[in-house]
């Protein structure tokens, strides 16, 4: 809502504003509007992550460890898919025929696996 109000008001000082100071205004816009765009995937991404270490919660009920999981996993991998990546062989996953973006999400995984499990929120 304040993006709204603040692009109405943008838009007003536009209408009064000389030719080559329009162009700075246009450009300032645009920037605004690509932030604009960036704190929406943030808040998504956000939104994930706290998803994420709901449903680790639902099951492990360790706190740090399901944040760090939540907040580290790739985003591209739920937290069932984490648990069957942990619980499947690689070659079961069929890791040898999968694309590069594919192993990095596999590997994140398994490399956040190990991050949060090695900061001792189990012990």
């Amino acid at each position: 809502m304040t993006y709204r109000i603040f692009f109405v008001l943008l838009c007003a000082s536009f209408a009064s504003t000389p030719a080559l100071a329009q162009d700075d205004l246009l450009e300032k816009i645009k920037l605004l509007e690509q932030q604009i765009q960036e704190l929406k995937l943030l808040k998504e991404q956000q939104n994930i992550s706290v998803a994420k270490t709901e449903q680790c919660m639902k099951v492990v009920a360790r706190e740090k460890f399901c944040t760090c999981l939540g907040n580290n996993l790739p985003r591209e991998i739920s937290f069932e898919e984490y648990v069957h990546t942990l619980v499947t062989s690689k070659e079961s996953l069929g890791y040898a025929g999968m694309s590069q973006e594919q192993k990095a999400v596999i590997d994140g995984a398994l490399d956040v696996r190990d991050k949060c499990s090695e900061k001792g929120f189990f012990k």
